[in-house]
């Protein structure tokens, strides 16, 4: 048996190694398996556009972290306003009675601490770069 096979390899894209991606991924998951239970037309798209605003905060947390620290940053306040987005979307979901208070207190308290995470992410490159 190769030794290699025993270890977990090393994760080829940076991206892999961030906690906030993970995150945001099984955000991502999470919006598309509410898309995957709406019926009605208008709140399918209402759903749509959450998982789209969800899957953008994966991409930025991707994008940026192949870019220079500035450019990291940047992308990670995108993030943030993707979080944003996803709180309106959740609020459209609940108001039209797609998710249940229960479900729109359990995405907003995920998009919390997307927030923080990415946050704390953007204060740590800024100490880097000083």
């Amino acid at each position: 048996m190769n030794i290699q096979e025993n270890q977990k390899a090393a994760p080829f894209f940076k991206f892999e190694n961030l906690r906030i991606y993970h995150k945001s991924l099984m955000f991502s998951q999470a919006a598309l398996a509410i898309l995957d239970t709406v019926k009605n037309e208008s709140d399918k798209m209402v759903a749509q556009q959450l998982f789209e605003a969800a899957s953008m905060i994966t991409n930025n947390i991707i994008e940026g972290s192949s870019a220079n620290k500035n450019a990291f940053i940047g992308y990670l306040q995108q993030a943030k306003g993707n979080i944003r987005t996803c709180v309106t979307y959740t609020a459209l979901l609940l108001n039209r009675n797609v998710i249940d208070e229960e479900q729109s207190n359990d995405i907003r308290n995920e998009l919390i601490e997307l927030t923080k995470m990415a946050g704390a992410l953007i204060v740590s490159l800024q100490g880097e770069n000083n």
